[in-house]
């Protein structure tokens, strides 16, 4: 963990001026914003219509834990109950509680007077409902590009401009998002929300340099906007020295432009618990996160009260040692992956593409070496499945969709021999692209010249290794080579 030292609560930033006009429209739930009453002592409640739990076909759920020792986590009698009935649009009390201590164990927080959580169906659903709150369709968004697609298609159907700002190997760059804020035109309103990952990030495995954090949160205050920190791969972090991690937004704001409450943060079991239980975490200031519950009392009701209670059984075994502890055997699972595709890369990609080695979660993003005019994604949906290799191409990650010679390349599942041959298979791809073009329409000596010089590999070298890593490849007729229907944005995750 990153905590260095605790602060105290200082001045506190009140974001409600930023509300969007539809949030204020939204009223609260007229069942599920009287159900915390029911805890009173003595209450009568007559007011949900919860099934009554003599009707579950349930009378317990066991959970054996994976370790040296195995042991089982048992839900019965009324924690089973519990996990199989409603619960409150902003999540169980208890685990909400357990994340509250958490954030303050790992961010150095102080008690949550100002801040709260609520847990969600993942955080894609909070990042998805936190947009609601502050931005009304149309609007313009800042987002840390190359950017995660999951985010940009919900906000691209809300038809809302989206301002790329770029990022290098220090993460989201400041200077250019100082220059465009800088630059906007006056008679327009300014974007109110950035939209960032900072470790890890999907896709480019970058993460951004507490420095860099440090003045775009001054940039926050200055033109006055939110940052939504969506941090899924922090605890996926390849630093072995939690004191060298740069520490998060949440925890530096308070010193940096001494206040909170600018710093909307998202966490994820997804990536270091289980994906499929779909828990994610929102951290903010409670006027904003009162509003995200709000939405959810009106839409989905509520998290999974099962998948909580499952969670926090776990949590309660573990203990926030053990927590921690289980999110660095994680991270060093992933590191040993990164470090097997690196080793694979430069074993069969030197020359045919460049890339950056990840400082933390799942992805390689690899530039490729293409002629001219050619990009990554006609390469990939045709060529690449042809060749027995899927990734996603550069163009799905940039939100205004232009041409891009990069693809996104997953380590999490692959195996060693699978990454050797996937790099093998990309420079194929790559080595070919640059025959084709010295092959095509007749041009000028020098160019032609020019592109079999680039060609780094030689047809027999090339030919013998075909043969010896030969797959035959059966490919449905649903596959449909030519990819008909396909678009960048349709690629998530």
């Amino acid at each position: 963990m990153a905590s260095k030292s605790r602060h105290a609560e200082g001045g506190v930033f009140n974001p409600t001026p930023l509300f969007s006009k539809r949030v204020q429209r939204w009223e609260p739930g007229a069942i599920r914003s009287l159900l915390p009453l029911e805890a009173t002592p003595g209450m009568i409640s007559l007011v949900a219509g919860k099934p009554n739990p003599a009707t579950f076909p349930f009378s317990k759920i066991s959970v054996t834990l994976d370790g040296p020792k195995p042991e089982t986590v048992v839900l019965e009698g009324a924690a089973l109950s519990e996990a199989l009935q409603y619960g409150l649009p902003a999540g169980n009390g208890a685990l909400i509680k357990w994340f509250e201590q958490l954030q303050q164990t790992v961010h150095s927080l102080a008690k949550p007077a100002t801040w709260t959580c609520c847990v969600g169906n993942g955080s894609q659903e909070l990042i998805h409902k936190a947009f609601q709150v502050f931005t009304d369709p149309g609007e313009p968004v800042l987002l840390e590009t190359p950017a995660y697609p999951g985010v940009a298609a919900f906000l691209r159907a809300d038809e809302h401009e989206l301002v790329e700002v770029s990022s290098g190997v220090d993460g989201l760059d400041p200077s250019d998002l100082e220059t465009t804020l800088s630059k906007w035109p006056r008679n327009r309103c300014l974007p109110k929300v950035l939209y960032t990952v900072p470790t890890g990030s999907n896709p480019t495995g970058r993460s951004s340099t507490e420095k860099n954090k440090a003045k775009i949160l001054r940039l926050a205050k200055r033109f006055n906007f939110m940052i939504f920190e969506d941090d899924a791969y922090y605890f996926l972090n390849f630093e072995n020295d939690p004191l060298k991690r740069a520490r998060s937004y949440l925890a530096l704001e308070q010193t940096v432009n001494g206040e909170t409450g600018r710093v909307m943060r998202f966490d994820s079991l997804s990536k270091i618990v289980s994906s499929g239980m779909r828990l994610g975490i929102l951290t903010g200031p409670k006027a904003a996160v009162q509003k995200v519950v709000q939405i959810t009392e009106n839409i989905n009701l509520q998290p999974s009260s099962t998948t909580q209670i499952l969670a926090l059984s776990l949590f309660r075994h573990w203990g926030y040692t053990g927590f921690i502890q289980h999110c660095a055997k994680a991270a060093d699972f992933y590191r040993r992956k990164r470090d097997a595709f690196a080793a694979a890369a430069e074993r069969h990609l030197k020359g045919k593409a460049t890339w950056e080695v990840p400082t933390a979660g799942m992805f390689f993003w690899l530039t490729l070496r293409l002629p001219p005019g050619k990009d990554s994604f006609e390469l990939l949906s045709k060529k690449g499945i042809e060749n027995g290799i899927l990734a996603i191409p550069g163009m799905a990650f940039l939100p205004n969709k232009r041409k891009a010679c990069q693809l996104r390349a997953s380590y999490s599942l692959v195996s060693e021999p699978e990454m050797d041959e996937a790099c093998r298979r990309i420079a194929k791809l790559v080595d070919q692209a640059w025959k084709d073009a010295a092959s095509g329409p007749k041009q000028p000596d020098t160019d032609r010249r020019k592109l079999v010089t680039n060609q780094n590999r030689s047809d027999a070298t090339r030919k013998e290794q075909d043969t010896k890593h030969q797959t035959k490849l059966q490919l449905p007729e649903s596959a449909n080579l030519k990819i008909q229907g396909t678009e960048p944005s349709s690629f998530s995750g």
